[in-house]
């Protein structure tokens, strides 16, 4: 440490103690001290573990008071005292230790900085007495920026022979306010860049990556060093001209071994390593202290399929933040993820229907929920509660009332949060969020999973433990893809959540890891693992529970910010009209409408601040700065719903409308758009139908349900061959008898007159006696139905092919009969074929005969030869 540093850690700690001996550091109380709280003043007597006892040091004190200290700490009042009853200043600790490793002149010359920034900005120097007062040139009552900042530069090109400008006071001053370090001030051009390869190019690293990647993913033919050597020459050349230089061979195969990269084995590599993975020093195991110190937030796809909002299989999103110091996971967040909806021909379906995934406003959620207790769910088990837990529950009962319904799971209040280059974290919503709740925040580097390894191995245990048990699990490796049965349902998002939630109160919470002993034992001894909810209460005894009340408007101060203007018809945002129903002209909207707020700026321009959160759009939040409250407008549609919605089910209601030859700048769009979207919940509520399920709908790892069966029409003879006339010792009796030109037998030749029934002689048909000796073509005895069979053999041969019935009878029974009767009991088979020919018209000195059995018909003549002896 140079000497001018340890002048300035002298400097603070002197004025930390002007007029009281202590001999304590900083932050830290020793009895005797002398501290207000809620009003009076008191003396501590004594320090008992995380309890404080203040005896009474003025009149009016009650005497004899023993209390927490954070409770202590927290009090808005609370001072430490000097002798003559003034607050001592807590001077901020300057950062040392990031000044280590840059050299003593940059040291001295950053510390130089900060003084003079400090004058400027304040009007005093840092470590002033007390009632100093500023000196003319920089006294803000009198002065401007601007003339401080020349003074500041005139002074220190006269004093200390520095060649600045006013300008460049200015950007010191206005660095140093943004990152509050003594660091920010240390001149880049003072310190040599560490780079992860040498003085090669980034862009050269990231091409060579990426040809590498390409040949591995066999998109290249596999080649040698030297020839991926003149790839990366051309591809450097074409993307980035001459101005980038690509080193020599020599370079560029040192380069490949720090990426791990085997020159001999190029083509056959598996994994290609990025930048920062290798080549710097083995990661340690990450520490933490007491709880809140380190918090890793991550997200990862849960690798299981739930029933979506919208009725449609949908993948899990899982964000998690997990506390390093007691391995407490305690927050955590599901939504499902779900592509850009697209076609069969590959192209995006919709012109609005966009995927979705984890939001911004998810990740500040996550924050919320970390803050308070976890109230117990109506379907939670008993168990989960947090008086049945290893938390000490009685002592955060008896400071922080909602625990009385709390789950169990540990109260933590983040105050580093370590976060990935996600677009859920990299966004102005995320940052705002936690600046607004006091949250540190630190990035890791690029494609280094190291930087938060915890969160990234609690990811797997909770796919090993939780997700390989729940029967849409899939996996990354395709032998433990589980399939579910036919007809098996879903699990919805909401479901899913509770079992998660419950599990991680269960079953996480309560098993032993081996990076959590008891902090307070001996460590030469043995100690044996504790569970997150053992190494939280034992955290609890020493650094106590701080409560955070958070509540509606702390909600809605981290959600997304919009601005808009106020009509007569209400807040028109993302195509929906909001209103207030309050008639009042000054309450609601009322005294907002057709005004300007007043507010300045490039997106204000005198517009009115709204939050609103795409998981639930039916209604926003209005900020009346005049009025100091939040406004709440509402859909005015929201009652053709009738059910919650999210954003995402808006962008698919939309596109439905749109599909239907609807337009935006219709009337009447955003109420047809309401009915859609009652129309997609209705749908959704009753999930995919399994009978018109498509194959794009069945999640991968699923065995696809069996569609039903169309109905089949009757067709005994479909898919036989013809008959074989041939084998038939009469093909006129194949043929129709009745039908116009077909030859008569020889006992019926003369009735007939010719040997032909000419045509249209509908009467020239044989008589019923003559069709009653012939061998009838139904019966079984006749010898059409078996060729092999011998004369006087009645039996068929059922080995031999079938023969095609009768003409009339198909066309009879694919004929529709309207007001047919029902057929007569015991109608023997002439009858029945007496009967067919009337209906068709074939016979017309029958078409008026009723059928055997009718009451008003006549009698049919007995015929010992007829029907009794036909089947």
């Amino acid at each position: 440490m140079s000497a001018a540093v340890g002048g300035e850690l002298a400097a603070t700690l002197g004025r930390r103690v002007p007029h009281v001996r202590r001999c304590a550091p900083r932050g830290v109380l020793v009895p005797g001290d002398r501290v207000r709280w809620r009003g009076g003043v008191y003396a501590i007597a004594a320090l008992e573990g995380s309890l404080v006892h203040l005896a009474a040091d003025a009149d009016g004190c009650e005497g004899g008071v023993a209390v927490l200290v954070s409770v202590l700490a927290a009090a808005r009042d609370f001072a430490v005292l000097d002798a003559s009853g003034h607050a001592l200043e807590q001077a901020e600790l300057p950062d040392f230790a990031l000044l280590e490793g840059i050299s003593e002149s940059a040291s001295e010359e950053a510390l130089a900085w900060h003084r003079a920034v400090v004058e400027v900005d304040t009007g005093l120097a840092p470590g002033a007495a007390r009632g100093a007062v500023p000196r003319p040139a920089f006294d803000p009552a009198t002065t401007t920026l601007i003339e401080r900042y020349q003074a500041k530069a005139s002074e220190m090109r006269a004093v200390l022979g520095m060649k600045v400008s006013w300008q460049t006071v200015q950007a010191k001053r206005l660095k140093y306010r943004r990152h509050r370090s003594v660091v920010a001030l240390v001149d880049g051009r003072r310190v040599k860049a560490v780079r992860a390869h040498g003085a090669t190019d980034a862009r050269v690293v990231e091409l060579l990556l990426a040809l590498v990647e390409r040949q591995q993913r066999r998109h290249d033919p596999p080649s040698d060093a030297r020839h991926l050597f003149g790839q990366l020459r051309r591809a450097v050349r074409a993307a980035y001209g001459e101005g980038v230089k690509v080193p020599a061979e020599p370079t560029l195969y040192k380069l490949l071994g720090r990426l791990g990269i085997s020159a001999r084995d190029l083509g056959a590599l598996r994994t290609v390593r990025r930048p920062g993975q290798v080549g710097g020093p083995p990661f340690s195991v990450t520490e933490a202290q007491m709880p809140g110190e380190l918090v890793q937030i991550d997200s990862t796809d849960l690798d299981l399929w739930v029933m979506g909002d919208d009725g449609r299989p949908a993948r899990v999103e899982l964000t998690l933040a997990v506390d390093i110091a007691t391995r407490s996971i305690i927050a955590a967040v599901l939504r499902p993820k779900q592509t850009r909806r697209r076609s069969k021909d590959g192209r995006p379906q919709g012109p609005r229907v966009r995927g979705r995934a984890t939001k911004a406003v998810d990740a500040c959620e996550l924050l919320a929920q970390a803050l308070v207790p976890a109230p117990m769910r109506p379907e939670y088990d008993e168990a989960v509660h947090a008086r049945l837990s290893d938390l000490p529950y009685e002592q955060l009962l008896a400071v922080d009332d909602r625990f009385a319904h709390a789950a169990a799971r540990p109260v933590i209040i983040p105050d580093l949060v370590v976060i990935d280059h996600g677009t859920v974290f990299a966004g102005q919503v995320f940052f705002d969020a936690c600046e607004y709740l006091g949250v540190s925040l630190r990035t890791a580097r690029r494609r280094t999973g190291q930087d938060k390894a915890v969160v990234e191995r609690t990811f797997g245990t909770v796919k090993s433990k939780f997700s390989q048990h729940v029967n849409t699990y899939t996996g990354r490796d395709p032998v433990r893809v589980r399939r579910t049965l036919d007809g098996e349902q879903l699990w919805t998002l909401t479901e899913l959540d509770s079992m998660f939630q419950q599990w991680v109160a269960l079953e996480w919470q309560n098993t032993a890891h081996p990076e959590l002993v008891d902090p307070t034992g001996p460590r030469e001894a043995y100690r044996p693992e504790l569970t997150p909810n053992q190494m939280y209460a034992a955290c609890v005894e020493v650094d106590g529970y701080l409560p955070i009340p958070l509540n509606h408007d702390d909600r809605l101060r981290i959600l997304p910010t919009a601005w808009v203007g106020v009509s007569d018809q209400g807040i028109r945002f993302a195509n929906r009209t909001y209103d207030n129903p309050e008639r009042d002209p000054g309450r609601g909207l009322n005294p907002c409408r057709r005004t300007r707020s007043g507010l300045t700026g490039k997106r204000r321009k005198g517009r009115w601040e709204i939050r609103y959160t795409p998981n639930d759009p039916s209604r926003v939040w209005l900020r009346d700065h005049h009025r100091n409250m939040w406004v709440e407008a509402v859909w005015v549609h929201i009652h053709r719903v009738g059910a919650p919605f999210t954003q995402y089910l808006w962008d698919v209601a939309v596109s439905q409308y749109l599909e239907r030859g609807g337009s935006m700048k219709d009337p009447d769009a955003e109420l047809m758009i309401a009915e859609a979207l009652a129309e997609l919940l209705e749908r959704a509520g009753r999930g995919p139908s399994t009978a018109k399920r498509r194959p794009g709908w069945t999640p991968d790892g699923y065995s696809p349900p069996a569609s039903a069966d169309p109905a089949r029409e009757f067709a005994p003879y479909a898919g036989r061959e013809p008959a074989d006339r041939s084998m038939l010792p009469d093909p006129a009796l194949l043929a129709d008898p009745f039908a116009p030109g077909t030859p008569v037998h020889a006992q019926d030749a003369g009735a007939a007159g010719e040997g032909t029934v000419p045509d249209g002689a509908a009467g020239a048909v044989p008589s019923d006696a003559a069709l009653l000796d012939d061998p009838f073509p139904f019966a079984l005895e006749d010898p059409g139905l078996g060729a092999g069979a011998a004369d006087g053999d009645a039996s068929p041969d059922w080995a031999s092919h079938a023969v095609a019935p009768d003409a009339t009878l198909l066309v009879w029974e694919r004929t529709p009969q309207d007001g047919a009767q029902p057929e007569p009991q015991g109608e023997s088979l002439a009858d029945r074929h007496r009967r067919i020919r009337a209906a068709l018209g074939l016979d017309a000195s029958a078409s008026g005969a009723a059928p055997h059995g009718a009451e008003d018909g006549p009698e049919e003549p007995e015929d010992g030869a007829g029907g009794s002896s036909r089947p």
